[in-house]
């Protein structure tokens, strides 16, 4: 499966066919933990390493947004951005599967906040933060050219 990823001040945005994901580089010199759900000694990656605000210039935001629509056409076919109409839609709130937890994501004028989900710390420094299915990420879209509307109207 081909993947193909581009960093943005430190957030990897990375997509293959039928999804996006949002990562970043961990220091794997900071401690983990130990979850007191979890039956076996497994070793978490901190959260401090999982949350982070990624804050852009004004041209560096409407770049990100480009490469956003660019590569969700290279990810699904018939992508259209569209206004969140449901639970299945709403971005904001996110669980992983795979790793049995909930992470979220927000924006604002030229930042985006990111907590990832608790996720076993292994040799890998990069971390996911978010995987996008199709419908959240042209909720997503949606919102993000919405955001510039706003942030070119009031500059």
């Amino acid at each position: 499966m081909k993947s193909t990823e581009r960093n943005f001040n430190g957030l990897i945005v990375r997509h293959r066919k039928s999804a996006v994901f949002l990562e970043r580089e961990t220091d794997l010199s900071v401690n983990g933990y130990v979850s007191h759900f979890s039956k076996d000694q497994t070793l978490y990656i901190a959260r401090s390493e999982l949350s982070n605000k990624y804050t852009f210039s004004e041209d560096e935001f409407n770049e990100f947004v480009a490469y956003m629509e660019q590569i969700a056409h290279e990810a699904w076919a018939n992508f259209a951005p569209k206004e969140a109409d449901s639970l299945g839609a709403d971005y904001a709130d996110y669980y992983d599967s795979e790793f049995d937890s909930e992470g979220s994501l927000w924006f604002g004028k030229y930042f985006i906040n990111l907590d990832g989900p608790s996720q076993p710390k292994t040799n890998n420094p990069i971390a996911r933060l978010y995987k996008f299915n199709k419908r959240k990420f042209e909720s997503f879209i949606y919102d993000l050219r919405k955001q510039l509307v706003r942030s070119e109207a009031n500059d």
